[in-house]
């Protein structure tokens, strides 16, 4: 309960100064609270059941939320194109990330934990559905536009404080990495947002996630 409790205070604090330009909107309120409601479900699965479990429910739950809302989700239909784009975005930015973080870590890259098991996590359990919830939903309901992209960008990084700061004990790292994925959500929006599809952004998310791993997780 003090988990809870810390972090809905927490969610308060790190939002509360975004917001009112969206909840005196119904249009806005309806995916908030959606997500908010999402957000304390993924919290009291971690709390009250084995890691791996909650996990696998926490990625069903996000992938499920926007049918389950009858929202139009033809972004997930397959886009070639939107993958080359995708592509493409990860090859620039993701090369010069790793060019600046090995560069003033002095760290070499290390690809021993980038299985196929590991692999296909991070795109069935993380990349699809995060992108399906946070662009496919979330940004498609509150606007494909730079208010959107940021706002949304802005609960993305919420959504990873408070599942991964929070459990880990508020460890200085991990917390400052959680409110770092701001930036690359910054990214996947915008590739959403041009291309209308989400197999750009997920192939962004999938391929910034194995880097971010096979980097040290620097």
């Amino acid at each position: 309960m003090a988990y809870i409790l810390c972090t809905f205070k927490s969610s308060y604090y790190f939002i509360t100064p975004h917001m009112n330009i969206f909840l005196y909107n119904p249009v806005y309120l309806k995916p908030v609270l959606v997500y908010f409601s999402v957000l304390a479900t993924i919290i009291i699965l971690r709390l009250f059941i084995p890691g791996e479990f909650s996990f696998s429910l926490a990625a069903i739950l996000m992938f499920s939320v926007p049918f389950l809302m009858r929202s139009d989700m033809r972004s997930l239909k397959w886009d070639f194109q939107g993958l080359l784009i995708g592509l493409a975005f990860s090859l620039v930015i993701i090369l010069i990330y790793l060019v600046i973080v090995l560069t003033l870590a002095e760290h070499e890259l290390n690809f021993d934990e980038l299985t196929l098991s590991l692999v296909s996590v991070q795109l069935f359990l993380v990349s699809v559905p995060e992108e399906v919830f946070f662009r496919g939903y979330l940004q498609e309901k509150i606007g494909n536009n730079l208010k959107g992209i940021l706002f949304v960008s802005l609960l993305f990084a919420l959504g990873h404080f408070c599942t991964l700061c929070i459990f880990s004990g508020f460890i200085g790292n991990v917390c400052l990495q959680s409110i770092l994925t701001f930036f690359p959500s910054i990214v996947m929006g915008y590739l959403y947002a041009k291309t209308g599809t989400l197999w750009g952004s997920i192939v962004f998310h999938l391929f910034s996630n194995l880097a971010y791993i096979s980097s040290g997780r620097l």
